[in-house]
């Protein structure tokens, strides 16, 4: 074999087909042609989390019936840039373990290796269930078992047999909103669904492009919310977080100036850093959201702060706002500790 320096190549080496996910803030397709200028370090990785790229890898030969999962976590520098020493030492262990046969049977023990293994995580369920949800989706296979008892549920949600339902029935009704029968369930329940399902949907949602009667009936909830006696801060924080996957507007812009400026708290604050930080683009929305993180405990702010200077695209914004003389006092200060704590 010739000198493999990326995992592009690995892969492409082994006689595999593959595609990419990123699966840190949320799940979505990573393009092979952007992964290949990544790992040229041309360009940042676009969606950090905690300094790193957390990526799913679904691989296969076409001969071959099975499909197969990785989840790689690699090291970001300071600019967002893969430090590839990281996928180097990875492939080498997998030679080690596997050779250059990256399908068929493992034995145990080659399965705990690379389970072991340092550059590899196990993702939330949630983000599992949607993965698995996209895969079948694009691989034309039936739903999960937990499918149908959703559809059941959702028909005449109340506070009995919630308890039965699994979050991969959740993402899989996510991934079929273009099915009628499944848009029209998920927007009539929406309006009384009990805590524990809507946040299971809410993290589903988040995941896939939304239709408009949904993000609809999602604004429809948050003002529901918004006007009982007192609201519920996970529960505004969970449906912000379900637009997470929509095209950023003015409608959605307003409504999260509305939660800073009527209901922020430190759940807000994270949906947004976290799934809706594209927002964040528009200045007032920006300053507001500053200023309200300006208020939480130091190591909050920090590490809140940190992680939006690592996001590409607004990398720029955030460093303009360490010398705005605009601030307030209370951010000034904020912005104080976090240099004093570097």
């Amino acid at each position: 074999m010739s000198t493999i320096n990326t995992l592009t190549e690995f892969l492409t080496q082994a006689d595999t087909q593959f595609q990419l996910f990123d699966m840190g803030r949320q799940v979505r397709p990573l393009a092979s042609d952007a992964f290949e200028r990544i790992e040229q370090q041309q360009e940042p990785y676009p969606w950090p989390l905690q300094q790193h790229a957390w990526l799913g890898v679904h691989f296969f030969q076409p001969a071959e019936s099975r499909h197969y999962l990785w989840f790689l976590k690699f090291a970001l520098d300071e600019r967002g840039l893969l430090i590839s020493s990281g996928p180097k030492l990875f492939m080498d262990q997998v030679v080690e373990t596997l050779g250059y046969k990256l399908t068929g049977d493992l034995d145990e023990e080659k399965a705990q290796r690379l389970a072991d293994n340092p550059y590899t995580f196990r993702p939330a369920e949630a983000k599992m269930a949607s993965l698995h949800a996209k895969l079948a989706r694009q691989l034309e296979q039936a739903p999960s078992a937990y499918y149908e008892g959703l559809c059941h549920y959702l028909a005449a949600p109340g506070d009995e047999g919630w308890q039965a339902l699994g979050l991969q029935g959740f993402a899989d009704m996510a991934e079929r909103l273009q099915d009628e029968r499944n848009l029209a369930l998920v927007c009539k329940a929406l309006p009384k669904l009990p805590q524990a399902p809507l946040y299971a949907l809410c993290q589903s949602l988040e995941n896939v492009p939304l239709p408009p009667a949904v993000q609809g009936a999602l604004f429809e909830r948050i003002g529901k919310e918004q006007e009982t006696a007192e609201p519920n801060t996970e529960t505004l924080a969970y449906l912000c977080r379900a637009l997470a996957s929509c095209n950023g507007n003015a409608m959605r812009t307003n409504k999260l100036l509305t939660l800073l400026q009527t209901q922020p708290s430190p759940a807000l604050l994270l949906a947004i850093a976290g799934r809706l930080w594209p927002d964040l683009k528009e200045p007032s929305l920006l300053s507001l959201f500053l200023e309200q993180l300006a208020l939480q405990p130091t190591q909050f702010f920090n590490q809140v702060f940190a992680e939006l200077v690592t996001l590409p695209t607004l990398r720029n914004d955030m460093l303009a706002r360490l010398r705005d003389p605009e601030r307030s006092n209370a951010l000034g200060q904020a912005i104080g500790r976090l240099f004093a704590s570097a």
